[in-house]
């Protein structure tokens, strides 16, 4: 069969996505730390590639329209299940299994009408048959939408949590790849619907190649050992309880404030436990039995913040240390003060000068 140019860059582009797409699908389970959600990636991978009959009928044109729509209801309905999957586990929530249930189930059942409808000889997306498929295709689109919004407003207040001022160590915010979790759906849903309503072979397969890049870096971090590094300091920092022993007034007696800061100091300066490399606002706030919101706010007032309190401790325990061991190399000085590596002490010696 001879194809023309921009059917032959389409069959190109699509088997380059579906060859990443079954990559993912190979991803091992003990891997969901540093992924969001393996079962649901693996579901969600394994969907795109029904559209491997495409690949050798790149002019057909059931083809090419199951194409468009499963990207339009992929989309969604993928990044949806992924973003549930993974902050539902790591809120130790139960809700979101029966809309991810749900989502999975239609997204398969219009897969396997876009498999069969392609598969078939002919025309089958004509008349009656064609106007119900695009108006259920049109429904669950709207609703894998709307559970999109709903699940993107319900992880912006855990990830409020993920800035400097709950961690003592800066390369221990896990800003960066939880916001990535956010990132990502946006830029896969203005791709794919980029490719979907456009429906040119030229831009249909430079939006799969560009897919594709995206599904890559989430292969590349789901093999990245930093990666699930990040996802343990996540999951621990958004399911680490915080006991709330305080009466809810807006302010605190001055005796109050004063029994809450010596509870800190002894936990900090008395018991050290500034040598944890990484300590957080969540772990100091539990052993000292108090409401985060109120030691954050206690050590605003006091040291300028919890990342500047614990900080100037370890600066002053790495000066201590240099003293009597004037010929330790940096590296050595900043591990036995609660740093990272040399760097992070560097950093933290130069922010807390600034905030000085």
């Amino acid at each position: 069969m001879n194809y023309s140019s921009p059917e032959l860059l389409l069959s190109l582009s699509l088997t380059v996505y579906l060859t990443v797409c079954a990559m993912m699908a190979m991803v091992r389970p003990e891997q969901d730390r540093s992924l969001p959600g393996w079962r649901a990636l693996v579901f969600c991978s394994l969907s795109y590639l029904l559209l491997a009959p495409v690949l050798l009928r790149p002019s057909d044109p059931d083809g090419v329209l199951q194409l468009r729509l499963m990207l339009l209801m992929g989309s969604p309905c993928f990044c949806s299940v992924l973003i549930l999957s993974y902050f539902g586990r790591i809120l130790k929530a139960s809700w979101w299994h029966r809309p991810t249930l749900i989502m999975w189930v239609s997204y398969a059942v219009m897969c396997l009408v876009a498999l069969v409808t392609t598969l078939l000889p002919g025309v089958q997306m004509q008349g009656l048959f064609r106007s119900l498929y695009f108006l259920v295709a049109a429904l669950l689109t709207a609703g894998y939408l709307i559970a999109l919004v709903f699940t993107l407003i319900m992880v912006i207040h855990p990830l409020s949590r993920f800035t400097e001022g709950n961690f003592s160590n800066p390369d221990d915010v896990p800003d960066r790849y939880a916001k990535s979790l956010i990132y990502f759906p946006v830029l896969h849903l203005i791709m794919s619907w980029s490719v979907t309503f456009n429906g040119s072979y030229p831009v249909m397969a430079v939006g799969l190649l560009v897919l594709s890049v995206l599904q890559a870096i989430i292969l590349r971090g789901a093999l990245s050992p930093l990666r699930t590094v990040e996802a343990e300091r996540l999951e621990e920092e958004l399911s680490a309880p915080v006991p709330v022993t305080l009466p809810e007034e807006p302010d605190l007696p001055q005796e109050r404030k004063s029994e809450i800061l010596s509870l800190i100091r002894k936990e900090v300066e008395e018991g050290k436990a500034y040598l944890d490399s990484h300590f957080t606002l969540g772990k100091l706030s539990q052993a000292c039995g108090c409401n985060r919101t109120y030691v954050s706010a206690i050590l605003n007032e006091e040291y300028g913040g919890f990342f500047h309190y614990v900080n100037r401790c370890r600066l002053a325990h790495a000066d201590a240390f240099l003293a009597e061991h004037p010929r330790a190399d940096m590296d050595q000085v900043a591990l036995e003060a609660g740093f990272n590596n040399r760097q992070s002490y560097y950093n933290a010696r130069k922010r807390v000068r600034e905030a000085s």
